[in-house]
């Protein structure tokens, strides 16, 4: 049973889409929160990964800045971004997006970082119109 080369790229082609579409409903978005919102619901979260927003601690980013403290109102968490690259704009007072593993330590909470972003600052000011 022979079949041409258009029917194997046919058969081809569904089946990627088939995976591609697979892979689109299982990959799950971490849906974001604040450092205050993690914190009160670290327990929950330990051990598992986590999507958290807040602002780089003014005098924690260190010398090789891999590590540096994400701040909310009231809570901080660690990072611990070595291993990963990070963003230019990774500069204390700047709101930043963290991805990674939360971990109970005794310092408290520290987040194994796999991504860091920054974000544009005007976008998280509010403005009086």
């Amino acid at each position: 049973m022979g079949t041409t080369r258009a029917g194997r790229l046919v058969v081809v082609g569904i089946m990627m889409t088939v995976l591609v579409f697979a892979m689109l409903i299982q990959a799950k978005p971490l849906p974001q929160m604040s450092v205050d919102q993690m914190v009160d619901e670290a327990t929950i979260h330990e051990n598992n990964e986590v999507h958290v927003r807040g602002t780089v601690k003014p005098n924690t980013v260190s010398d090789e800045g891999n590590t540096f403290t994400l701040s909310g109102e009231d809570s901080d968490v660690h990072i611990d971004a070595s291993g990963i690259s990070l963003p230019d704009g990774l500069i204390e007072g700047t709101t930043v997006a963290v991805e990674g593993k939360l971990k109970a330590t005794e310092n408290g909470w520290t987040i194994k970082a796999t991504q860091v972003q920054t974000g544009c600052p005007s976008k998280y000011e509010t403005t009086n119109e």
